[in-house]
């Protein structure tokens, strides 16, 4: 307990520190939040896109993955579960709070199915999601290639995130292909390297799928759609803070690099690590208030990830499980 707390309030501390830089540094300008207040199209369109693409198109990504995995649960259970998981993912210590808090509900709706693969859903959904970032940054990158490829460090980038996209098609492709006989990966699992463990339990929860691909499909499609829909609302923060409006492939390139950024467990939400990101990837394509157009960003989607905690008081409180049991039906989950 000790141990969480200090590394709370040293993510805590980082945050600050970052913050406090870049405000001292005049990249950083709180009183930006305004425009929230003097622009209700833009206040509009980002409780649409929290209501439509987070709340709407996240519950049914991750419902898809729940229900390919054998996991019965309701639209209505669904949504509560993803915006209770949106608001402890907001208010607790570690970036997967609210992760831990909505898979114990599914665990208790389906006490006989595996615990383990309950969790890994949860983990599985952040990656497609992550996996649709990475496309649609790939697919801006070639639409785009003509107004990008001047900039400095244009190719290392291209060379970084093709290698990503191609990474994710090729392990999901072998994690879901039906082999004849002996599954060949398993021997690669067994070789002593870091991380060999984790990437062995994650194929595993991936391979249950090969049974109910179009899961893993539909997921895929869904993360794409909000990841555009995100990064149409970025580009439309970016103009009101800029006041112009910007070449669109500059900021569609940029974007997918710093929103993975703030899923590095540095800060919480990604508050500093963020900032500072968006500060330099906006230099980069010679572009200003970088800073500015994630802090819009990132404090809006934190203000309205707190009314998850109107569909929470409606669940029943239940004591967290054990993730590390493995109950199955079957035999398997």
């Amino acid at each position: 307990m000790l141990k969480s707390t200090l590394l709370t309030l040293g993510k805590l501390a980082i945050a600050a520190f970052l913050i406090r830089w870049l405000i001292n540094s005049g990249q950083l300008d709180f009183a930006q939040l305004r425009l929230f207040q003097e622009d209700p199209w833009l206040l509009f369109a980002t409780i649409i896109y929290f209501i439509v693409c987070v709340a709407i198109l996240g519950t049914w990504r991750w419902k898809t993955l729940l229900q390919g995995a054998g996991y019965i649960i309701s639209w209505k259970r669904a949504v509560t579960l993803q915006l209770t998981g949106l608001f402890f993912s907001t208010v607790m210590p570690g970036a997967v709070g609210g992760d831990i808090i909505k898979v114990a509900y599914v665990i208790r709706d389906n006490p006989m199915k595996s615990k383990a693969q309950a969790m890994m859903t949860a983990l599985l959904d952040r990656i497609v999601g992550l996996a649709g970032l990475f496309l649609i940054c790939w697919t801006m990158i070639l639409l785009n290639v003509n107004t990008v490829k001047g900039f400095s460090g244009f190719w290392p980038l291209l060379l970084l995130i093709s290698g990503l996209s191609v990474g994710f098609i090729l392990f999901f492709t072998a994690a879901l292909y039906h082999y004849k006989g002996t599954d060949p990966f398993l021997r690669v699992f067994k070789w002593n390297l870091p991380g060999m463990h984790f990437i062995e339990k994650l194929y595993n929860a991936v391979r249950i799928y090969r049974y109910a691909r179009g899961a893993i499909g539909l997921s895929i499609v869904i993360s794409l759609i909000t990841q555009g829909f995100c990064l149409l609302l970025f580009y439309y923060i970016s103009c009101k803070v800029m006041g112009f409006n910007p070449e669109f492939g500059k900021i569609a390139v940029i974007f997918p690099i710093g929103i993975t950024t703030t899923a590095i467990p540095i800060t919480p939400a990604g508050l500093g690590v963020g900032h500072v990101a968006f500060d330099r990837l906006f230099r980069m394509v010679g572009l200003d208030h970088g800073a500015n157009a994630f802090n819009l960003m990132a404090l809006s989607q934190i203000f309205l990830n707190l009314t998850g905690v109107i569909p929470y008081l409606s669940l029943k409180k239940i004591a967290m499980p054990s993730l590390s049991e493995n109950k199955t039906e079957n035999g398997n989950a």
